[in-house]
């Protein structure tokens, strides 16, 4: 009877730690649709911009409050995307660059995504 109720226990562990491993997966997933969600706001917003400042151009005309409304909300969109990496580098303890805020490994000389000088 003691070796059923450890058969069981041990089945119930492996039942606990396989939980755990779809909910640290789901919340990986929501973090990378949610970062995939940031990428192509900031994708739509940099080609509305270019699409301005060469409609713009083109016409020999000016506006400069709707360029800067373009650049701002760039800005905020890759300040949310480097406070998202931010969090997710803490979470699971890993380096960011400090002047992009890309994931970096710990013992890397340059950053992979802006190439600046890692300390």
């Amino acid at each position: 009877m003691a070796d059923f109720e450890k058969w069981v226990e041990m089945g119930k562990n492996l039942a606990n730690r396989a939980v755990d491993a779809a909910g640290d997966l789901v919340d990986k997933g929501k973090e990378k649709l949610d970062r995939v969600s940031l990428e192509n706001q900031l994708a739509k917003a940099q080609r509305q911009l270019g699409a301005l400042v060469y409609s713009l151009k083109k016409s020999g005309e000016t506006n400069d409050e709707l360029v800067e409304h373009y650049i701002s909300v760039i800005a905020d969109v890759e300040a949310r995307l480097n406070a998202q990496e931010a969090a997710s580098a803490e979470k699971y303890c890993v380096s960011i660059c400090p002047q992009c805020g890309a994931q970096v490994e710990e013992d890397a000389g340059f950053c992979s995504r802006c190439g600046a000088k890692l300390d």
